[in-house]
């Protein structure tokens, strides 16, 4: 990736492997406001602006730091692609979006949040955590942070009722629960992808699913790899295997793409709901 940090600024200088619409259009993150010129992004409690300059992308904000390592910028995803090239059927996922990149985003903001995107659609999980943020997260100005599980501790089912939640408000409360009383989110880093999911599934309103996103955009466990209706499809177009439950697929994905998986998953899951309308699968 070439890219320069200087200052409060962050200078991508090739964008084979930058697209802000592959980034932030893909499902991986909820805060984030597109405008006509720029993307507006909050991670956890972090701020930045990013827009086009001619052939460049340039990233505004006072943690420059911060944002080179939730951009994976030091990942060289040409590298990455390459790989998976040599699986054929990759192809024209990663070429339909080869400006995709796996953001490093906060754990536990990655958790509450992918427990509210259950069986949800991206518009009302988006203003369901913007509420949440504007009612909860601390204020810095001109945005609000995403609260934290101790600022949230109080918070009861009819609060999350309230904002749009529906059944997951128990989830919520009963997790947020146990985050306040030692179930340690950091602890699970060292621990192999396996073993963590098992950890994060002990959890309320955490299947398979959430799981399997928390481990990929929380950890960047990228030997996980999320099955959703979307991937379901696309299973079936690759491999065309009957009487697979949803975690099968999963397992059986895994294993197939290894410490490549989360990659595959994020190329083929974005081609498929960007193309699905088109007859694509």
């Amino acid at each position: 990736m070439d890219y320069k940090v200087s200052n409060d600024t962050i200078i991508i200088n090739n964008l084979e492997d930058f697209s802000l619409d592959h980034i932030f259009e893909c499902g991986q993150v909820f805060r984030y406001q597109k405008y006509i010129e720029r993307y507006e992004v909050i991670a956890k409690d972090k701020y930045c602006v990013l827009f086009l300059d001619n052939d460049c992308v340039i990233i505004s904000t006072v943690d420059p730091v911060y944002f080179e390592n939730y951009f994976d910028l030091q990942n060289d995803y040409s590298v990455i692609k390459e790989k998976l090239s040599k699986f054929s059927f990759m192809n024209e996922s990663i070429n339909f979006a080869s400006g995709l990149r796996i953001l490093r985003q906060d754990v536990e903001e990655t958790l509450l949040s992918f427990i509210i995107s259950a069986n949800n659609n991206i518009p009302r999980i988006k203003k369901i955590i913007e509420i949440l943020c504007n009612k909860k997260g601390k204020d810095f100005g001109h945005y609000r942070a995403f609260p934290t599980a101790y600022e949230l501790r109080d918070c009861t089912e009819d609060f999350f009722r309230q904002i749009g939640t529906g059944y997951r408000a128990r989830y919520l409360v009963e997790t947020i629960k146990e985050l306040n009383s030692g179930f340690n989110l950091e602890s699970l880093k060292e621990l192999p992808t396996e073993l963590a999911r098992k950890e994060l599934m002990k959890l309320k309103g955490v299947g398979r699913k959430v799981a399997d996103c928390i481990l990929l955009f929380g950890y960047h466990k990228t030997d996980s790899f999320p099955t959703d209706t979307w991937i379901e499809k696309v299973f079936m177009n690759m491999f065309d295997k009957e009487g697979y439950t949803a975690d099968q697929k999963s397992k059986f994905l895994s294993e197939y793409f290894g410490d490549l998986s989360g990659y595959a998953q994020q190329y083929l899951f974005y081609h498929a709901r960007e193309t699905y309308n088109k007859n694509k699968f």
